[in-house]
């Protein structure tokens, strides 16, 4: 009797030890997989690499019933679809973030890595545009799945200028390559500014408003030496303008350092404008241009009662805005050889090993020689995605790039030139590279 009852407690707690074991478990491959789905692993369910997440960020989904974002940290908050045949894809919903930072609310967007090919309709006339054909590639390796379910190995650029007809080529944003517009190390991917940045008064923490700033007194300003002043990515704002292309650098990169923010680099708006163009964006249809381009407004995403889907990189609420129309946007850029005195300071202070990785810098003014594989200029150069497009390549007196804008540019492979000025159509987009 006595072994009896001692058998059955001994069971009891075999079972409970058993119980915990598997609870154990249980949480612990939840966490795997919360884990997988917010740290930049490859997600083969979703066929991308997930979102990197720090402790002031938090996925987000669209409410169509509320038009507002809501949190939703799960693998639910995004979708990479590729479109099919010349069909206008509005199928993608690309990862969105909301960070904050002293209290303020910003909107970023997930750009994972990716190798990508390009076809050309004219061969002898490549203005006359293409496909771009994206790979998105497995963690910071250069693999990714062919259609058979096959890995299969992406290229690297040497000298920048390779054939990205012949072969799929690793986008050198995402790369260690600092000289082709990469990093120091392997990236998963890059979080882009959803719109254009704002600048907002934060003096009545209760209404904190938009600053509009039409004139170099309120916009040419560096938040280090001001008070109550701040950043906000969000729509339906007046763009930050009337500031020099110097002060906005300085203010990127002091926004979220946690975050290793910055000045979106002009090899980054090429993996924006890419990705758009290709399946997983537009499927080369038109991004609708922002027509918010009056001197007096330069209104975010140019919202009316509700953002205009059409104006986005996604056609839906998940991808980037302001990329077509809007302002003209500076990108930490730079021609190495500039003679611009106007801005030698800018160009000596970030031209040196500490903050190479900070802007792409161009060694000459000769566009097809100079051009970088993956910046949309020359390998792109007068494409209009169905708009209007203008193509200046920088030089010596104008060594920095202004993309997307008004006027008459109307395309996300629109580049201008400029020296760095304050001016009242010009603004500039935040990126924070996270891991």
């Amino acid at each position: 009797m006595k072994t009896g009852i001692l058998t059955q407690a001994q069971k009891a707690k075999n079972e409970t030890e058993e119980a915990r074991i598997e609870e154990e478990n249980r949480i612990s491959d939840y966490e795997d997989y919360i884990s997988q789905y917010t740290n930049g692993g490859y997600v083969e369910s979703k066929g991308v690499n997930a979102p990197v997440l720090k402790d002031n960020m938090e996925l987000v989904t669209f409410n169509e019933k509320t038009g507002e974002w809501e949190e939703n940290n799960s693998s639910s908050a995004y979708d990479y679809v590729a479109g099919t045949g010349t069909e206008d894809n509005n199928k993608s919903k690309w990862a969105n973030a909301r960070v904050t930072v002293d209290g303020i609310d910003s909107y970023f967007v997930w750009i994972p890595r990716y190798a990508y090919k390009i076809t050309y309709n004219n061969s002898e006339n490549k203005s006359e545009g293409g496909t771009i054909d994206v790979k998105f590639l497995v963690g910071t390796s250069d693999n990714y799945y062919d259609e058979n379910g096959k890995l299969q190995k992406a290229k690297r650029a040497v000298t920048g200028h390779e054939d990205t007809t012949s072969a799929y080529y690793v986008h050198p944003a995402f790369t260690n390559n600092v000289d082709l517009g990469g990093w120091d190390g392997e990236l998963t991917g890059i979080w882009v500014g959803k719109y254009e940045t704002s600048l907002v008064d934060t003096s009545n923490k209760e209404n904190i408003t938009n600053v509009v700033t039409n004139d170099e007194g309120t916009g040419n300003i560096l938040l280090s030496e001001v008070e109550n002043r701040a950043i906000a990515v969000q729509d339906g704002m007046s763009s930050w303008r009337c500031c020099t292309i110097g002060n906005m650098y300085t203010n990127a990169k002091s926004y979220a350092e946690n975050l290793n923010s910055h000045m979106l680099k002009n090899s980054e708006w090429g993996a924006v404008a890419y990705l758009t163009h290709s399946q997983y964006g537009r499927n080369g249809g038109k991004v609708l241009r922002n027509n918010e381009d009056n001197y007096l407004k330069f209104i975010t995403a140019d919202k009316g009662i509700s953002v205009n889907p059409e104006q986005s990189t996604t056609k839906n609420e998940y991808g980037v805005y302001d990329i077509a129309g809007g302002g003209y946007e500076y990108v930490a850029s730079w021609y190495g050889k500039s003679t611009s005195q106007d801005w030698a300071s800018y160009g000596s202070n970030i031209i040196n090993e500490k903050e190479k990785e900070f802007i792409t810098i161009y060694a000459g003014e000769t566009e097809s020689i100079n051009y970088k594989i993956g910046d949309a200029t020359y390998e792109t150069k007068d494409w209009s995605m169905n708009g209007t497009s203008v193509s200046w390549f920088i030089n010596s007196y104008s060594p920095v790039f202004i993309r997307g804008g008004t006027g008459n540019s109307t395309s996300a492979f629109a580049y201008d030139r400029d020296y760095g000025r304050c001016n009242n159509a010009f603004s500039f987009r935040l990126c924070l590279t996270v891991n």
